[in-house]
């Protein structure tokens, strides 16, 4: 949602939008994790068509200092803890499936993030759905900077959701800079909305003025080129009956003016594509879905760029 120059816009094609492959569900198994996750995984699942997969991720033990050397951790500390999640996890799966077995449970140890989105990957899946966990402040694997290092890795879309997401939701907000990856968060995240829903396509406009003429000339040329780029944008959407899809411009600062928008909107769900970025563009800036991602008290849709 930058304030660069605007060009036509492409759609995605329907082999990028991954319909129909699994739903990785990421959980630790916690009693606070499954009831959201399973609620929005089943969401998913009906609306991309594809079956529910679960997974968990031990983070190794490290190895223990001893002076000048370091004591590995036995292998059966890890097999235990990972036994243990995978208990947990059954645990949770027969309670929100009530014993489905068509849930398959998996369990790896490794790092979260790249063993999930590795994962995802490998198995082909439409979406990961994690947790934007802020109860605890040991941040496992239903917290929210797990979900966004595994963003980061991913080349998945993820959907991140509170304990309180409402499945299906009924108003999703999109933040629209007109990149494929952000038409394609649109395409999903319509997909995922209540009949009778709303989908608002938000365009973030730069906030910065200027008294000079080529500034007044060059904003004057922006707002000239939206109106065609979100009609051509609306008409590659082609939403069902009943859905309204709306298009809204602000100014401001990417996230904190989407979130604003979103907030005042009452929407249920943000959705965002994500462009890749380096380590220090990611240290000294950020980026919408970063910012998004830590903020919102909603459920988020991250659709990475290709």
């Amino acid at each position: 949602m930058s304030a660069t120059a605007l060009l036509p816009v492409s759609s995605p094609s329907p082999s990028s939008l991954a319909i129909g492959g699994p739903i990785l569900v990421a959980s630790d198994g916690s009693a606070f994790s499954h009831e959201a996750l399973f609620t929005a995984a089943r969401l998913a699942a009906s609306a991309f068509g594809g079956a529910l997969e679960v997974i968990g991720v031990c983070e190794p033990m490290p190895g223990v200092a001893a002076g000048m050397d370091v004591l590995p951790v036995p292998a059966e500390l890890d097999e235990a803890r990972r036994a243990t999640m995978l208990e947990d996890l059954q645990r949770s799966v027969n309670i929100s499936a009530a014993g489905d077995p068509r849930w398959p449970i998996s369990v790896l140890v490794g790092s979260p993030p790249r063993m999930i989105a590795t994962e995802a990957e490998h198995r082909g899946a439409s979406l990961i759905v994690m947790g934007i966990g802020r109860h605890n402040p040991l941040d496992r694997l239903f917290g929210t900077e797990t979900t966004l290092s595994t963003l980061r890795e991913s080349h998945v879309p993820i959907l991140a959701v509170g304990p309180n997401f409402p499945a299906p939701p009924s108003h999703a907000v999109v933040g629209l800079d007109f990149s494929q990856a952000s038409i394609h968060a649109a395409h999903l995240a319509l997909r995922l909305l209540t009949q009778g829903g709303r989908l608002t396509l938000v365009h973030v406009r730069p906030r910065f003025e200027h008294p000079s003429a080529d500034w007044q000339a060059w904003d004057a040329d922006y707002g000239r080129t939206l109106p065609p780029l979100f009609e051509q944008v609306g008409s590659q959407l082609d939403a069902p009956d009943g859905v309204t899809v709306e298009t809204v411009t602000v100014r401001g600062d990417p996230a904190p003016a989407l979130l604003a928008y979103a907030q005042q909107s009452n929407a249920d769900l943000i959705a965002v594509g994500t462009q890749r970025h380096s380590f220090i563009e990611r240290l000294v800036v950020g980026s919408v879905a970063t910012r998004v991602l830590r903020t919102a008290r909603v459920g988020v849709l991250a659709v990475p760029g290709k």
